[in-house]
């Protein structure tokens, strides 16, 4: 796989045009059924790691295009980048490959690097879509890029997207979407008398602040009831 080089100048007018004719899409699709909320939590300017739950196809386009910056990247799955029309299309919207299921340094240094260089970039913790529409246990890999980045996250929740554009179709429906973008804070300080947090903790912290702005019924393990830390995470 050819490794892919974001320049963050370059990109905008591509970006801009996807982006509006990504809104216009929801607008005729989703119609009066889309729910957005929190846009004005959302940094100005400034490094900013957003992480986000994963549900459905439409999730990175929508968040995207509803997101007020127009600095935004995206790890995107490898895959995806195999074909030059999808390859054009994905970096056109700020995408860059990452090898799912490994720790993939390249994407990760290309993350951070963004990030130092004041941009947004939003990273799926669970690194697949979730089977059920609730949260899943993450990858230790979004905990990385947290420490290493040292910048503000914020919390997306998003669902209603599996049902708009389900699993195996290409046909988008007519189905309630909603998007919830939560507030923007640097994690918590490490206690100087106690072990330093794995990267593994740290992914499971992010999930439960994307737990805070998805419905109860979306928390899955991260409900607040249940001990996540049972669950097995899955393999970085």
């Amino acid at each position: 796989m050819t490794r892919t080089h974001l320049s963050p100048s370059g990109l905008d007018i591509n970006y801009r045009w996807m982006t509006a004719v990504s809104r216009l899409v929801c607008r005729a699709v989703i119609g009066d059924l889309l729910d957005v909320a929190g846009t004005e939590k959302v940094p100005a300017r400034g490094g900013l790691l957003v992480v986000s739950n994963h549900v459905g196809a439409a999730d990175p386009p929508i968040v995207g295009a509803y997101m007020p910056r127009r600095d935004l990247y995206f790890m995107a799955k490898s895959d995806y980048f195999d074909s030059p029309l999808t390859r054009f299309f994905i970096v056109g919207y700020h995408a860059f490959p990452v090898v799912r299921g490994s720790a993939d340094r390249a994407a990760l240094r290309q993350a951070v690097g963004l990030m130092r260089q004041r941009h947004a970039v939003l990273v799926y913790p669970e690194g697949h879509r979730s089977p059920d529409g609730v949260l899943q246990r993450p990858h230790p890999g979004a905990g990385f890029l947290a420490r290493r980045a040292g910048v503000p996250i914020l919390p997306v929740g998003i669902w209603g997207t599996e049902r708009a554009l389900p699993l195996g179709s290409i046909r988008p429906r007519h189905a309630p979407v909603h998007v919830r973008f939560g507030r923007a804070a640097p994690l918590p300080p490490e206690d100087p008398g106690g072990p330093r947090r794995s990267n593994q903790e740290v992914s499971d912290l992010l999930m439960q602040r994307i737990a805070e702005v998805l419905p109860p019924s979306r928390r899955g393990i991260f409900d607040g009831t249940t001990d996540y830390r049972a669950v097995t995470p899955p393999l970085a």
